[in-house]
């Protein structure tokens, strides 16, 4: 198996897994927090979509892209409905496929800087960003479960 079809096979997995934890989660739910420190789903959500929209135009283009941070970015993350942040998520998912779709091999190869400063491969940042999205979903998924909704609706 190539390293691209790979990377679209996870993609897929990931997207249905995230996509079926969002669609079962209530507006209430997805825009509340469980205790008081807790950012709420529509923020690390949209994080999600931003994040991977992110990835996808970082790695096309490293060179007139510009670096993003490690950590939150509030400015970037401030929707205010489960609509929004959902709009967002997808957009990074088609994002993200559009880039791998039009990669090459070797280009999916190519050494780019991480934002902790570590030079790895650009399918390597692009596991990255497909690893945030499923941490950010365990995190929905917690909040589903706090709330009362212990169903894992990705089985379903």
């Amino acid at each position: 198996m190539s390293v691209k079809q790979l990377l679209i096979d996870y993609l897929d997995e990931v997207e249905y897994l995230v996509q079926k934890d969002v669609g079962a989660t209530s507006e209430e739910m997805f825009s509340s927090t469980v205790g008081d420190k807790c950012r709420p789903a529509t923020n690390y959500m949209t994080e999600v979509g931003v994040f991977n929209s992110y990835t996808a135009k970082y790695v096309k283009d490293p060179e007139t892209t510009d670096q993003i941070g490690v950590g939150p970015k509030p400015e970037l993350t401030q929707v205010d409905s489960k609509r929004k942040a959902a709009i967002l998520v997808t957009k990074g998912f088609k994002d993200l496929r559009r880039t791998i779709e039009s990669m090459t091999e070797e280009q999916l190869g190519e050494t780019v800087l991480a934002q902790w400063n570590e030079p790895i491969t650009k399918a390597h940042y692009i596991m990255h960003a497909l690893g945030h999205a499923m941490y950010h979903d365990g995190q929905l998924t917690l909040t589903q479960m706090m709330s009362g909704d212990d169903t894992l609706h990705w089985t379903q």
